[in-house]
């Protein structure tokens, strides 16, 4: 008796989506709008580019793994790690380079 692979409905992938861009959107104004902090540091443009990275990153895990997959039940923790990968650059922005949080937000946005 041959058994088929796990489907995952298609709502589920569009469920985490929205569910992701939603966490990015409350922890972008929750955590962003922190009184004191980090806000008065210098901007380093090396904290820039970690968030950069992880935006190549899940570009890379999205566009090009992702395809690769025939199966959506080995294909959606690629998907998942490719928008946490994307989300992460918002958090980057947030602890890691305040001075960039809104380019690195927007990027984690279009992401």
């Amino acid at each position: 008796m041959k058994t088929s692979p796990r489907s995952i409905p298609q709502m589920t992938w569009w469920t985490i989506w929205f569910a992701m861009i939603a966490g990015l959107f409350s922890s972008y104004y929750v955590l962003g709008n922190q009184a004191g902090g980090s806000g008065s540091l210098p901007p380093n443009p090396a904290f820039l580019a970690v968030g950069a990275m992880q935006i190549f990153a899940s570009a890379v895990v999205r566009w090009g793994v992702l395809p690769r997959f025939n199966e959506a039940a080995r294909a959606f923790p690629v998907f998942v790690v490719g928008l946490a990968l994307t989300e992460g650059a918002c958090f980057a922005g947030l602890f890691l380079a305040p001075a960039y949080k809104q380019e690195l937000f927007i990027a984690s946005v279009l992401g």
